[in-house]
């Protein structure tokens, strides 16, 4: 019988993991963001040999499992190579290297979506094309990139749950050590599963809203 009643005083045990599992998701998107936007930049330049390079990383990220890049680096590294790193770095690692494949593919769709008169408009100008870049291209494809942006944040904050496996103890682990505790996984992971709901939703409808936007931005061009 579900009693929700019965782990109310351990609410506040499961709040303690909210901020990491917050700070899991930040700095896995601000690295990986920080990764993606020169990638995208190779793939639109189509600079020999780094762009192989860029295609086998972003096509590698997108198509293997984010757990299969939290477990290689945790087990394989200290076999394999000596070194030991500590679960919140792989899972950042892992995580960022991930969200990097994605944000370079919106990235680079971004970039692409602005006219190619007002690139050539900039060269006229002589306009360096860091700085073609950086003042005009850049600025008009934050409107077209921040909508499925937000639906990236939402779907990192989600799997930083992944986190978990590997006894980082964030929201998911802790859900996970007191369902064992308490003997109630029922009410315990229905309240982890609202507390996720309540750091999810107000991304989805700002993610929604982005996309509104980002619609009536597109068709100015």
């Amino acid at each position: 019988m579900f009693q929700f009643e019965t782990i109310i005083p351990d609410i506040p045990f499961l709040l303690v993991g909210v901020p990491l599992t917050i700070g899991l998701t930040l700095a896995s998107f601000l690295l990986g963001t920080a990764i993606a936007l020169p990638m995208a930049v190779i793939r639109i330049a189509r600079t020999p040999v780094l762009l192989q390079v860029t295609v086998g990383w972003i096509e590698f990220f997108r198509t293997t499992p984010p757990l299969v890049h939290i477990f290689w680096p945790y087990y394989v590294f200290p076999i394999v190579f000596g070194i030991n790193i500590s679960a919140v770095t792989v899972v950042i690692m892992a995580l960022a290297a991930n969200t990097s494949a994605q944000m370079a593919e919106i990235f680079r769709a971004g970039l692409q979506a602005i006219p190619k008169g007002q690139r050539e408009a900039a060269t006229v100008l002589g306009l360096s094309p860091v700085q073609r870049l950086w003042y005009v291209t850049l600025p008009q494809a934050v409107r077209l990139i921040m909508a499925p942006s937000a639906n990236t944040l939402v779907s990192l904050l989600k799997d930083s749950s992944l986190a978990a496996i590997i006894a980082v103890p964030e929201l998911m682990n802790r859900g996970q050590l007191l369902s064992t505790d308490t003997f109630r996984p029922l009410e315990v992971l229905t309240l982890v599963a609202i507390l996720y709901f309540v750091l999810t939703y107000p991304l989805a409808l700002a993610a929604s809203a982005l996309e509104r936007r980002s619609r009536a931005a597109f068709r100015t061009f």
